[in-house]
């Protein structure tokens, strides 16, 4: 799912999709000319592998999030120092890519260290 830049305004506008189980929903909006930002919730349900048993499991997901995204290059020494504090997603063709978003945070809680519930203590 793709939305034009153009498009976005500073109203808040609604989003919802879905891939490997997991729901990323919520609003975008336009903050300057070229900064739009989007609070979100990521939900459901993610596959992972446990780091110490090599066994797959299931893991509950309910986590919210603010990204920022630049239609173009950002520069941060161009904006104020408020605007340095946060990493911005750049995209170069005149959309926001909300698939390209929800499979890089995927793919970011599944290469992070996990243990399955009961592993700490040696047991299953």
């Amino acid at each position: 799912m793709k939305i034009e830049f153009k498009k976005i305004t500073a109203t808040p506008k609604s989003f919802s999709l879905e891939s490997e189980g997991v729901v990323f929903s919520g609003e975008v909006s336009r903050i300057s000319s070229k900064l739009f930002e989007i609070k979100a919730h990521l939900g459901g349900e993610i596959t992972l592998v446990c780091d110490l048993s090599g066994e797959e499991y299931q893991k509950a997901l309910d986590e919210s999030l603010v990204l920022y995204i630049s239609n173009g290059v950002w520069d941060t020494q161009s904006q104020s120092d408020l605007m340095t504090d946060f990493d911005v997603i750049e995209f170069f063709d005149g959309f926001i890519d909300f698939e390209y978003i929800l499979q890089s945070e995927i793919n970011s809680i599944k290469m992070d260290y996990h243990i399955k519930e009961g592993e700490k203590n040696g047991s299953t």
